[in-house]
């Protein structure tokens, strides 16, 4: 039996340091934007195709904005015509 009471959360002193977000951005920049230049679309016949604004586009293949949404990769993997795991994880 756990000493700990699932309904109590731990105090900050004991919990575990928190695990960093791995750096994705930077081959996901280039898959994002290989899979685009290779389907012969400009950022914004993918922004129509996708639903995606172009300005986030671009962002993502500058590798300025972050981590995007899992609904934003999906979005854009779904209009490429690549698998949606590829486009974000790569492997």
């Amino acid at each position: 039996m756990s000493a700990y009471s699932t309904d109590v959360p731990r105090p900050r002193s004991e919990r575990p340091e928190q695990v960093p977000v791995p750096d994705l951005g930077s081959g996901q920049a280039e898959r994002l934007r290989r899979s685009r230049t290779a389907k012969g679309y400009s950022l914004h016949d993918l922004a129509a195709a996708s639903g995606v604004a172009a300005k986030t586009i671009h962002a993502l293949e500058q590798g300025g904005k972050g981590t995007a949404s899992c609904l934003t990769m999906a979005k854009l993997a779904d209009a490429l015509g690549v698998p949606r795991g590829w486009l974000a994880f790569g492997g």
